[in-house]
């Protein structure tokens, strides 16, 4: 997942996770901001030639956004289930 010149590469869309899966979500970006997983509260901080990379149990069932702070951008959302 790539955000450059106010874009996200590939555009958001939705990921099916099987619960109890470990995922790894690796986001670059063009500016400093930060990726924040909704529902499990994890941030990471994205720069330029330093991806934000988290890596968790998908141990709760729902559907999560991916977004940016600063940018206020919605990177994909994730379906656990």
């Amino acid at each position: 997942m790539t955000v450059a010149n106010g874009k996200v590469n590939p555009a958001p869309k939705r990921y099916d996770v099987p619960l109890g899966s470990t995922v790894r979500l690796t986001v670059n970006s063009d500016v400093v901001d930060e990726v924040h997983l909704h529902g499990y509260d994890v941030e990471e901080t994205v720069r330029p030639g330093n991806p934000a990379v988290i890596t968790f149990k998908a141990d709760q069932p729902g559907l999560f956004e991916v977004e940016t702070h600063e940018s206020k951008r919605t990177l994909f959302q994730l379906q656990v289930s």
